[in-house]
């Protein structure tokens, strides 16, 4: 039985775990960029890591496009910070991977402390019924 538990535990934390690891990959195989020509919607610039142009949409940017402090609308984001995915997509703030790390590092951190708290527990229980 106890074979059974462990496994589960054990089941439990590899799997956030192992979801925060990919997206650690994910997040670290993109690249962090600065939006060079933004003015037009599906039409914005920014530089690789090699230096050279890329041209492109960005998710994140509404359709109607971004609004300032003041509320006033304009379709520019120049300046702003793109995260681009391996796949050559980007995003505009920032990067899905990061969500998904935060939830699996979350998630297996969780599950270790549940079973930090049971195990100790277990050897409260089992201390108190030699002592009696």
């Amino acid at each position: 039985m106890a074979v059974v538990v462990w496994a589960a535990a054990l089941t439990a934390f590899a799997v956030p775990l192992r979801h925060a690891l990919v997206a650690t990959h994910t997040y670290l195989s993109g690249y962090w960029a600065t939006v060079t020509d933004g003015d037009e919607l599906d039409h914005f610039a920014w530089r690789d890591p090699q230096g050279g142009t890329v041209r492109g949409a960005v998710r994140g940017v509404p359709e109607d496009g971004v609004w300032d402090e003041e509320g006033e609308g304009t379709s520019s984001v120049t300046g702003d910070r793109v995260w681009v995915s391996p796949q050559g997509v980007a995003h505009i703030s920032e990067s899905p991977a990061e969500v998904d790390m935060v939830l699996g590092y979350a998630g297996a951190g969780a599950v270790l402390g549940i079973v930090l708290l049971v195990s100790r527990a277990r050897r409260q229980a089992r201390r108190s019924l030699r002592e009696t």
